[in-house]
């Protein structure tokens, strides 16, 4: 009965926390600053919106956690608070719009750099004993643990694109986590990975289908801290857990953010900016086609959340199906990457071609128009 209460308390604090900022958003956002997001070239949304939801969940998880407190273990308290340096970092940019990617980025291996320290955790290898024989050299299992905790953080910022779905996907990750900590007990990591789907849960009522409030920067750095924290303490704890499986569950942004950096080199662009040629972005660029509409209406990008959840939840619910068995799980990372890169390639060529058949189409039917007016 107590773990229910403190898990509608955290659900509770969140949503509250949410509102207030939909309500007074100057309290910590500046109106041109809210208004400059609608021209990013990555946005999705039409009105100015508030970017602190992730603020609200940080701290009903915060919040939450201390009616925990005589329950965790060491390691993962540390492993955690570690997470201040990013999560601070990302709330300065989402208020003061003048951290430079890289500096997010600097500030994401700190993070990660004192959780090694201070939880002395780190990546004890992937289930494999062919592959594992890298991580006997310690340089390279804490360069791999820095890549990441890193990664993770700025792979969930890279999906916060579409109404609700970074805030399922935490929800998703953070479920697996739990019925993974859950046949290790391992109840520390239940008792976190549960608040974290509570507050995410008190953000997404907001955040899906209306999008009243985005995650940021704060939010997606310091969820992306705890979700990949929580995987390693996991698997430093307990050698029985494939690492394979744990990427398998941290699959979606980290991949998106992969190919995204190899997609922008190979077309000799930066890869620090943003665009508008992510999956998601696809996918909502796709409804008009697909429905045979002009234009793109404002439901769309919450349906279009809707259409990629089964690609995000699949490799979730194979990376728990295997959490112990490190070939299978290895093999369905494979799969998923490279479905991955099939469907992207084949939707983009799908759309462009599809795209080119209707504006010569259009095109055709505005001269045969023209030629019976001249008639």
């Amino acid at each position: 009965m107590f773990d229910l209460l403190a898990f509608t308390f955290t659900f509770a604090i969140s949503a509250l926390l949410c509102a207030i900022a939909i309500l007074q958003p100057s309290l910590l956002m500046r109106q041109d600053h809210m208004i400059s997001d609608l021209t990013a070239r990555q946005a999705q949304h039409t009105r100015p919106t508030p970017r602190v939801g992730g603020v609200a969940i940080v701290v009903a998880v915060f919040t939450g956690g201390l009616l925990f407190a005589d329950r965790f273990e060491l390691d993962l308290v540390l492993a955690l608070l570690s997470g201040a340096v990013v999560f601070l970092v990302g709330l300065r940019e989402d208020i003061m719009r003048n951290v430079s990617p890289r500096m997010r980025l600097l500030a994401a291996f700190i993070s990660a750099s004192l959780a090694i320290m201070l939880s002395g955790a780190q990546l004890p290898g992937l289930g494999i004993e062919a592959v594992d024989v890298v991580f006997q050299w310690a340089i390279v299992a804490i360069a791999i643990t820095l890549l990441w905790s890193a990664g993770t953080c700025h792979a969930l910022n890279l999906i916060d694109g579409l109404n609700g779905l970074a805030s399922l996907y935490c929800v998703c990750a953070a479920g697996a986590i739990c019925i993974i900590a859950e046949y290790t007990e391992d109840t520390d990591i239940q008792i976190v990975s549960g608040l974290l789907i509570a507050a995410v849960l008190g953000f997404f009522v907001f955040n899906w289908p209306l999008g009243r409030i985005f995650m940021g920067d704060a939010g997606a750095y310091g969820i992306g801290h705890i979700l990949a924290w929580l995987g390693l303490i996991l698997i430093a704890r307990n050698p029985e857990i494939s690492g394979f499986a744990i990427l398998l569950v941290l699959f979606w942004p980290v991949c998106e953010t992969l190919f995204s950096m190899i997609r922008r080199r190979l077309n000799k662009c930066a890869t620090d900016q943003p665009d508008r040629l992510h999956f998601h972005h696809l996918v909502v660029r796709a409804l008009p086609l697909i429905f045979n509409r002009g234009k793109r209406r404002i439901y769309d990008n919450s349906l279009a959340t809707i259409v990629i959840l089964p690609f995000l939840v699949s490799p979730i619910l194979i990376g728990l199906l295997f959490w112990d068995h490190a070939v299978q799980a290895a093999i369905g990372l494979v799969f998923f990457i490279a479905l991955f890169i099939v469907t992207y390639v084949v939707s983009m060529n799908y759309f462009v071609s599809l795209r080119f058949r209707k504006g010569n189409s259009a095109a055709s039917q505005s001269h045969g128009r023209r030629g019976w007016d001249a008639a």
